[in-house]
């Protein structure tokens, strides 16, 4: 089976944490549900007895129906830091404006849970301070100052979770990163060898600059008459032109075929040497495997 890369698997892994979070906050909702039904409750046994004692408790139930409301409008921002919270750590790239985000939210929870605090502390030395004993308003404000307390450790929670998500993730891509790397060094090895492997050396000159340049010299010669002209096995590869044998197959030579010797030493049937016009000709490689295998140099001498 095919294995994806890790920078594919990146997403996968991160979204495996994510999932077992979204169960965490799965259970927090069925919690919130559970405390929502005794708030209700508590209210309005107290909403009887601050009733019962009168026009001075109408003070403490309008801070009781603020925190109430407030806790409320906290769910719902907690929510929103949560989804924030899941984008900065799923990023693809470093996201500053996100992360700043992320960062206002949680600083606007932590100030609207220390305001509401605040209201309950208020609210709870006018209690001490009444003669009225409201029991059940005692016990809603405690149950209301606990879930603000839970508040502001969900979100410190969901602070440092959000920083163990991100810093998974980068680590995870630094590992890519190094891999990609490595691969992109070994690549470039295997690229560079490729291309050394395909490069041929090709000398199409006439017949006295190849004598010149000791790359070719008369053999056979009887009392200084016939013999032919054989390579020396010498080369200038300053007068010699690199070519890539994958890419450049057909070579032009200044000379009718009949007038033109391919002197090194290359398969007679890996190429053809076709007329081009009255006084020039084309070489072509047809089996640049075969053609090249004999020799990487390709020397072909023209007539002076």
């Amino acid at each position: 089976m095919k294995r994806l890369p890790l920078s594919a698997r990146i997403p996968a892994l991160v979204l495996v944490v994510l999932v077992l979070t979204s169960c965490a906050w799965k259970k927090d909702l069925e919690k919130v549900q559970a405390e929502n039904k005794t708030l209700t409750e508590e209210k309005a046994r107290a909403q009887k007895e601050l009733s019962a004692a009168g026009a001075a408790t109408a003070e403490m139930q309008a801070t009781l129906d603020e925190v109430q409301k407030g806790l409320e409008e906290l769910r719902v921002k907690e929510l929103k830091a949560v989804k924030t919270s899941i984008a900065v750590a799923q990023e693809g790239k470093p996201n500053t404006a996100q992360r700043e985000e992320l960062k206002a939210e949680i600083a606007d929870i932590r100030k609207a849970v220390a305001a509401n605090l605040a209201k309950l502390a208020t609210l709870q030395k006018s209690l001490k301070a009444s003669d009225a004993k409201v029991t059940s308003l005692e016990r809603l404000v405690g149950e209301l100052k606990k879930q603000l307390e839970e508040k502001e450790a969900t979100i410190a929670a969901l602070e440092e979770k959000t920083k163990e998500l991100t810093k998974t993730t980068e680590e995870l891509r630094g590992t890519v990163k190094e891999k990609e790397e490595t691969v992109q060094q070994k690549e470039a090895v295997i690229a560079d060898r490729e291309t050394q492997m395909a490069t041929a050396y090709v000398l199409i000159a006439p017949k006295e600059t190849l004598k010149k340049a000791g790359i070719v010299e008369k053999k056979g010669t009887v009392l200084g008459l016939g013999g032919n002209y054989k390579q020396t096995g010498q080369f200038d590869e300053t007068l010699f032109k690199a070519v890539d044998t994958r890419k450049v197959t057909t070579f032009d030579v200044a000379a009718a075929p009949d007038k033109a010797r391919i002197l090194s030493d290359h398969p007679k049937d890996s190429y053809t040497l076709a007329a081009a016009g009255e006084k020039a000709s084309t070489l072509t490689v047809t089996d640049a495997a075969r053609f090249w295998k004999g020799s990487k140099y390709l020397v072909v001498m023209l007539p002076n």
